[in-house]
C-alpha cells in the first residue's frame, strides 16, 4: 500500500477545508460590507429627502422616532377636541358636538348630559351667543400608562353687548383606537377633568353686526 498517496490525499482534504473556510470568510466579509454600505446610502438619502406639500412648498425631510410622531398627533387630537367641544354657535353646535364625541370616550356622554342639563343649543339661539377658544398651553406625558397630559385654554362666550372669558384647564389621559374617518389619530381621550376660573366680563358692544363665525377658526 502507498503511505505517500494516502498523506497526498489527506494534505489535499486539509487544502479544500482551509480555501473553503477563506472563501466563506470572504463572502461574509463582503455581505457585511454590502449591508453597511446599503444602510449610509439610506441613510444619506433620507437626509436628503424633500417634500412637497399641496401649495407647492418643498422642505427637507428630517427623521425622529415613531413616538415624538405620536406625540404631535395627540396634541393635535386634544386640540381638535377642545375646538369643537368648547367652540360654537346655533348653527354649528349639532355637529361639532356631534364630531367630539368621536373624540372621546365615555367621559363624553357625562359632558354631553352636562350640555343637555342646561339645554345648551337653546340658549345659543335666545341668547344670540357663540363661543370660541384659543389654546394657551398643552402637555403631553409619553411616559405615564396610559399616556396623560394636561390643556390650558381660553374660552369665549360673544354676545351682543360684549362678551365673557374664563380660563379652562383640563387634565386627561389619552389612548390608542383604530383609526377612522371620524377619528384620523386613533385615539381617544378619557378622564376629563376640568377646573373653570372666575369668568370676566367685558361689556364693550364690539360684538355688534357680527356674523357668528365657525369654530374651526377658534383651533389653533
Amino acid at each position: 500500500m502507498d503511505l505517500m498517496k494516502f498523506k497526498g490525499v489527506d494534505n489535499a482534504v486539509k487544502m479544500t477545508i482551509r480555501l473553503s473556510i477563506g472563501y466563506c470568510v470572504v463572502l461574509t466579509i463582503a455581505f457585511m460590507t454590502c449591508i453597511i454600505y446599503q444602510t449610509m446610502k439610506l441613510e444619506k438619502a433620507y437626509r436628503q429627502a424633500l417634500v412637497i406639500d399641496k401649495n407647492g412648498e418643498v422642505y427637507e425631510a428630517s427623521g425622529m422616532p415613531a413616538s415624538n410622531m405620536r406625540r404631535f398627533e395627540y396634541i393635535n387630537h386634544v386640540k381638535t377636541f377642545v375646538g369643537k367641544w368648547y367652540a360654537f354657535d346655533e348653527n354649528t353646535y349639532e355637529k361639532n358636538i356631534t364630531s367630539a364625541l368621536n373624540l372621546i370616550g365615555n367621559k363624553g356622554k357625562e359632558l354631553l348630559n352636562e350640555y343637555n342639563d342646561v339645554n345648551m343649543l337653546n340658549s345659543l339661539v335666545q341668547k344670540n351667543i357663540r363661543y370660541g377658544v384659543s389654546i394657551d398651553e398643552i402637555v403631553i406625558d409619553m411616559g405615564t400608562i396610559p399616556v396623560t397630559g394636561k390643556i390650558l385654554f381660553t374660552q369665549t362666550g360673544y354676545r351682543a353687548r360684549g362678551k365673557i372669558s374664563r380660563k379652562v384647564e383640563a387634565e386627561f389621559s389619552i389612548y390608542d383606537v383604530s383609526r377612522s374617518e371620524e377619528n384620523a389619530h386613533g385615539a381617544k381621550i378619557e378622564d376629563w377633568i376640568v377646573h373653570y376660573s372666575a369668568p370676566i366680563e367685558d361689556n364693550q358692544e364690539e360684538y355688534n353686526n357680527t356674523q357668528p363665525e365657525k369654530s374651526d377658526e377658534h383651533e389653533n
